[in-house]
This record gives C-alpha cells, sequence and structure tokens, in this order.
C-alpha cells in the first residue's frame, strides 16, 4: 500500500490559542470526527485470512491497481514476513492470526504538512477470533499550516493531533498502544510533550503536541516515529504577517516653530517584531500635531521602511501617526523653544556686523557699537525670516535650524547690514521690486 495523497475525513481540529501546555492532553471525542472506511483502507481493496491452523493462516491483500509495489509485510517486533505475488497481483504471506502485523512501505518519502493533515506510512492488520480482519492506522493533522506567531511561545507554532483509526471507525482501547515520539529536526525548532502514546482508537483517543520554530522563512522539518516500520517526516513552513507599524526619530526632541526638521523613518513589523518585508507596495497615512509630515507616504515592495523629512510647526507637545488599514502607531514629540539657533543667531550678526565695521572703519561714521547691534538685529531678523519661509533659501534640509546654519545666515546678514534687510521688506511689503 501507498497511502499519499489520503484525503482525510477527520473534522477541522480548533486548536486553543493557548498552546503552552507541557505534556499531550486528550482530544475530547466532539472534536474528531473518524474518518471514513477509505482513508484508512487507501490502496488497499481487500484483506482476507483463510486460517489453516490455530497457529497458522494464509494473509491475502488485494491491491488497488498501481499501489503496493514497495510494500513489506512486518511482524510485532520489526522483522519483515516473507511475501509472495499472486497471478492477480495480490500480496501473499503466512502468518500467525494470534498476532498482529504492520504493512508498510519499503520507502518513504517526506511530506510536506498540509491543513488537510497526513497519514503514517505504515497500516496495522489485526484478525478477530471469527477470522475477521481489521486494518488501522495512525493520521496526523495540524491546527494551523503554516506556522503562525504564537505569542505564549514567542515562536512560530502549531498544534499537531495524532490518533489513531481502525477501518470500521471504531472507539475501543488498542490492544497494543502506540507510542508515538516526534522529533524536530533543527536546532532552533522544538516539540512539547514529544512523546505520547495512543491507546484508544477513534476522537477520544487523539493527543496533541506542540511544534515551534525560530526560524523565518524556508522548512522546519520533524519526524513521527513509531517504530522502523511506521515512521513518517515531515516539514511545515512559516507564514509571516505583518504585526505592526514602526516609527523613530534620531531625537523626539525638534526646535519647535518650524525652525527643527528631522528624519522620520516608517517601519514594518512582523507579529515577531522583526522587520517585514511587504509583499506589495505599503500606503501610508501620515499625520501630525505641532509637526508637518508628508501625507501619504509608500513603503516599496520587498522593503520593511521608508524615511520622510518631518518639520516642527509650533512649541509643546506633539505627535506624528501613521496608519495603514488596521495597523497604527503613534510617536509622541517635544518641540522646544530653539534658544541654541537663537543665540547663534545674535552672534553670527554680532561677528558679520564687526567685519563690515573692521573693513569701512576708515570712513567717517562707521561706529563699532552700531555696526555690531545693527548686525545682530539684522541677522536675527533674517534667520527668522527664513525660518519663516519669508526668505527664498531652501531649509528642506534642516540647516537653518541649527545653531551652525543660523550663525552662518546672520553672519552674512550682519556683514551686509541693513541693505538685505531693505531688500526683504520690498520683496515681502512693495510687490517684489527692488
Amino acid at each position: 500500500m501507498r497511502a499519499s495523497n489520503v484525503c482525510f475525513g477527520l473534522a477541522l481540529l480548533i486548536a486553543t490559542p493557548a498552546m503552552a501546555q507541557t505534556e499531550a492532553t486528550a482530544v475530547t471525542r466532539s472534536a474528531v470526527v473518524p474518518v471514513v472506511r477509505r482513508d484508512v483502507t487507501a490502496g488497499i481493496a481487500a484483506v482476507k485470512i483463510n486460517r489453516m491452523a490455530v497457529d497458522r493462516a494464509a494473509l491475502t491483500i488485494a491491491l488497488e491497481q498501481n499501489a503496493g509495489a514497495n510494500l513489506k509485510l512486518l511482524d510485532a517486533q520489526g522483522k519483515e514476513v516473507p511475501t509472495r505475488r499472486s497471478a492477480a497481483g495480490e500480496l501473499q504471506a503466512d502468518v500467525d492470526p494470534r498476532r498482529g502485523y504492520i504493512l508498510t512501505p519499503a520507502t518513504s518519502a517526506r511530506k510536506p504538512m498540509t491543513k488537510e493533515g497526513i497519514e503514517m506510512p505504515a497500516r496495522y492488520v489485526t484478525f478477530a477470533p471469527n477470522g475477521a480482519t481489521n486494518l488501522g492506522g495512525l493520521f496526523l493533522r495540524p491546527a494551523v499550516v503554516p506556522l503562525t506567531w504564537n505569542d505564549s511561545q514567542r515562536a512560530y507554532a502549531t498544534e499537531l493531533f495524532v490518533g489513531y483509526e481502525f477501518q470500521d471507525g471504531a472507539e475501543r482501547p488498542l490492544a497494543a498502544p502506540k507510542t508515538v515520539t516526534f522529533f524536530a529536526e533543527a536546532a532552533n525548532a522544538r516539540i512539547q510533550a514529544d512523546r505520547v502514546v495512543i491507546e484508544r482508537s477513534g476522537g477520544s483517543g487523539y493527543k496533541r503536541v506542540v511544534l515551534s520554530t525560530g526560524k523565518l522563512d524556508g522548512e522546519t522539518h520533524f519526524t513521527a516515529r513509531v517504530g522502523p516500520g511506521d515512521e513518517l517526516k515531515s516539514s511545515v513552513t512559516v507564514q509571516r504577517e505583518a504585526g505592526a507599524l514602526s516609527l523613530s526619530l534620531p531625537s523626539t526632541e525638534l526646535a519647535g516653530y518650524g525652525v527643527g526638521s528631522a528624519q522620520l523613518t516608517i517601519a514594518v513589523l512582523g507579529r515577531d517584531g522583526l522587520p517585514f518585508a511587504v509583499p506589495a507596495p505599503l500606503e501610508v497615512q501620515l499625520t501630525g500635531r505641532q509637526v508637518r509630515p508628508p501625507t501619504i507616504v509608500t513603503i516599496p515592495e520587498g522593503g520593511s521602511s521608508v524615511s520622510v523629512d518631518v518639520r516642527s510647526t509650533g512649541l509643546g507637545a506633539g505627535e506624528i501617526v501613521a496608519q495603514s488599514g488596521p495597523l497604527r502607531a503613534a510617536l509622541p514629540v517635544q518641540l522646544v523653544f530653539p534658544l541654541a539657533a537663537v543665540v547663534a543667531a545674535i552672534v553670527g550678526g554680532v561677528l558679520g556686523g564687526a567685519a563690515r565695521y573692521l573693513r569701512n572703519r576708515g570712513r567717517k561714521g562707521a561706529l563699532l557699537l552700531r555696526r555690531l547691534i545693527e548686525g545682530a538685529l539684522v541677522g536675527l531678523l533674517i534667520v527668522g525670516a527664513a525660518w519663516a519661509g519669508l526668505v527664498i533659501v531652501d531649509t528642506s534640509t534642516g540647516v537653518l535650524g541649527t545653531p551652525f546654519g543660523a550663525f552662518v545666515l546672520a553672519a552674512l546678514s550682519g556683514y551686509l547690514g541693513c541693505v538685505v534687510l531693505d531688500r526683504v521688506a520690498k520683496k515681502t511689503f512693495g510687490g517684489g521690486k527692488e
């Protein structure tokens, strides 16, 4: 029998949100609908025995087309039982009807876990005293697949449900309980309650374990093993999801009144708290209080963040808010009086006036005090006009909001004196004519 591509008749198992149990627990009877006969007997058309003595019988297994090419029969200890093929293609063997046997593929490839679940490769053959035969097997079902982030586990995790089903759907104690051991095949993966004992068939006998991994992509491999004749190698993948927006500034304290500006970084984080590369361009709406950001920014496909310039508009407590669908983030900012820039503007204006005095000190009326006061006032006014946007100066990089930028502009203005102030006044109040 090759029991791959089996479609399970199990009802969807609804896992509880908390996966923190350290021991396997039985699944309630109502949580699982027993699989139907064709799921247990996939690849097998019929099984029958012909008793020849108390301890001897002929076992005949009729296989479906293209099934069973690599099957072998094992006894309960895992020893291979000799088999032969009939002219009709049936698998035949001499067996002891008082014992159970295992029908298993010679090789079993790794099978990815699907939301429908997968079956363990072996089928267990048992015989009733009246000569009837019954097949059974172990079935594995995930609560969630691909793996999603689980806050209690602080990892990507799912619950795996494992149980035994007879072809007749009966729920009864197993004559030989099945011990299933799970192995996680990665250093950053683990399975809680990695060994469970299935003692009953049907929904009431299902047990569960928790598989978790720290991997962010690719496959996490694991193995479920009952014995050398019943070993399933499987794999699960991780599904990362956007969990939050993140806003950051070099400093949340900015010079107020439009003087301060900074680069705001908008990032998308996964539910695991790590940067999340968006699968398609993501538009983020920005709003601000006491701060002026762009209205909409777009994080490009495959990117996880974007940076934009923001500028202050007032003084006191402010806030920047980012919104994209259900994702929202807010960043408080504090707008402070630009004292350092003002002082730098005054000092720059004074030095500009002093430079003008030194250049023209041979002329009559070139008084030092007058030039210093004039330079300080003109420098401060021109820097203020630039902050207010009355002077056409590129402030996009925020240079004028720094003390050094204010100092340089004030020094140049103080050196030119009232001439530059007259030009600014004419442009502002005189229709733009000098």
